[in-house]
């Protein structure tokens, strides 16, 4: 004689206890969210400055695309050059008036900003080996007593 077994696995779902549980959930955010007190925020005062110069020991350099001889333009403190020797020759007029106006320090900082879409990574090996020679004829006149006349820093975003 056959015994046979019925061994059936329901498919139903039950949704109840789940909405249970999503009920639960959103009384206790409800909650926690309106225990929340705003004194517990942390209150900034961040500095401002009445001042446009910005820091004097820091030098703009920028360079973007355009039709001039070499195709770009370059330009020292917000003035435009056509090409890459005319920014060497303003780099070492504002280093030697800098120095003459006896400012406090012997360094200056060089903020290079280059276009990263628009400038080629060939333009900007040549600006900084414009900046190093640079470098090098200003040390030759301080007769090597200021080891780097020009700090570099380098910025890559879209230049203004």
């Amino acid at each position: 004689m056959a015994i046979k077994r019925s061994s059936k696995v329901s498919s139903s779902f039950s949704a109840s206890s789940m909405t249970d549980l999503i009920f639960l959930l959103l009384v206790f955010f409800v909650l926690a969210t309106t225990m929340i007190k705003t004194n517990n925020i942390v209150q900034l005062t961040l500095p401002t400055s009445a001042s446009q110069d910005g820091d004097p020991s820091v030098v703009s350099l920028s360079v973007n695309a355009d039709d001039s001889e070499d195709g770009f333009v370059y330009a020292v403190q917000n003035d435009l050059y056509d090409n890459i020797n005319e920014a060497n020759a303003a780099l070492r007029t504002i280093y030697r008036e800098r120095m003459a106006a006896k400012e406090g320090y012997e360094s200056l900082y060089l903020s290079l900003h280059c276009d990263e879409k628009a400038v080629s990574y060939g333009a900007f090996v040549g600006v900084l080996d414009m900046i190093n020679e640079v470098n090098g004829a200003l040390k030759m006149e301080t007769a090597n007593t200021v080891e780097q006349p020009y700090r570099i820093v380098l910025a890559t975003k879209e230049a203004k």
